[in-house]
C-alpha cells in the first residue's frame, strides 16, 4: 500500500466520522434536507459504497480510483466550506474534536486532489 492509498484512506474515515457526527447534530436541520434521518441515512449508502469501492480503485491506480480519490479530495474540503464558512453556526460543529476532523479532512483532502492530479495520466 502506497502513500496515495493511505491518504484516500484516512480522508474517507474522516469524511465517515464527520457525517457520524452530522447524524448527531441533526445536519438535515442545518442544510433544509427533506427526509429527516431517514433521507439523511438513505442519501449515504451510495456515498459509503463509494468510498469503499474507490480503495480498491485507487490501490490499483486504475483511472476510475483517481477520479474517485479526486472527488473523495473534494469532499474533504466540504466540511470546512459548510460549516466554517457559509453555514457556519456557534452552537454546531464547534467541538474541539469536530474542528479537529473538520481542519484534518481539509488537510488531507487538498493533500489527495494534489496526489491525484499528480497521477492522471
Amino acid at each position: 500500500m502506497d502513500v496515495f492509498t493511505l491518504v484516500y484512506i484516512l480522508n474517507a474515515t474522516l469524511l465517515l466520522l464527520h457525517e457520524i457526527e452530522s447524524a448527531y447534530e441533526k445536519e438535515w436541520e442545518i442544510l433544509k434536507l427533506p427526509g429527516k434521518i431517514s433521507g439523511f441515512l438513505l442519501m449515504h449508502l451510495p456515498i459509503i459504497i463509494l468510498l469503499f469501492y474507490g480503495v480498491i480503485e485507487v490501490e490499483k491506480k486504475s483511472v476510475s480510483g483517481i477520479i474517485l480519490a479526486a472527488i473523495t479530495g473534494v469532499s474533504g474540503l466540504l466540511p470546512f466550506i459548510v460549516h466554517k464558512l457559509v453555514f457556519k453556526k456557534k452552537d454546531r460543529f464547534n467541538r474541539g474534536i469536530s474542528n479537529l476532523i473538520i481542519y484534518l479532512n481539509l488537510v488531507t483532502g487538498l493533500a489527495l486532489l494534489f496526489q491525484s492530479w499528480a497521477a492522471f495520466p
